[in-house]
């Protein structure tokens, strides 16, 4: 279903996605569709909360933190995760719970997986603090997001993702130079 209902958000928009369609093209009842997600939002935030959880299974894994910088450069780059994030922006002023939940279920999710693995890494010159992985979140997307955004690059391969997070980490003194 949520596979479905991606399809549709980036095919149709947001406005025009209904949990009808959504159930008519997974094969469910709309009854089956509203006890999952509980509405179009919920079922929105569902599939943003699907990009975040792969960044979190890195997380969980205990992975160094280079490598979980480099699965979120990888997972938010891709093709769905700027789909959906210019689906939010364009629909933001029209449906504002849909935005906030975009940015707890997303942005600040991951800015929390962030703070973790810095302070687990214990690198930088102090104990790091919640600016600090906001700092390295706008970082790891910056100018190439932007540019995929705005649909002038394709998303990064993997050696891509890996190296603009070593070179934003380093930027930062959370790796040495080479």
């Amino acid at each position: 279903m949520l596979d479905d209902a991606v399809d549709l958000f980036l095919a149709e928009g947001y406005a025009s996605t209904s949990l009808d369609l959504v159930a008519q093209r997974s094969s469910a009842s709309k009854r089956t569709v509203y006890a999952y997600f509980t509405d179009k939002a919920g079922l929105f935030t569902a599939a943003v909360e699907r990009l975040h959880d792969r960044i979190a299974e890195t997380a969980e894994q205990s992975a160094p933190l280079l490598e979980l910088c480099t699965s979120l450069v990888e997972t938010l780059h891709s093709d769905e995760a700027v789909a959906l994030h210019r689906i939010v922006v364009g629909e933001s002023t029209r449906f504002p719970e849909l935005a906030r939940s975009f940015y707890v279920a997303g942005p600040a999710r991951s800015t929390q997986l962030l703070l973790a693995a810095l302070r687990a890494a214990g690198s930088g010159p102090d104990a790091p603090g919640a600016s600090d992985a906001e700092r390295l979140y706008a970082l790891l997307l910056g100018e190439p997001h932007r540019r995929r955004l705005l649909g002038l690059a394709p998303a990064p391969t993997p050696e891509d993702s890996a190296r603009h997070a070593a070179e934003t980490l380093r930027a930062l003194g959370h790796l040495p130079a080479d």
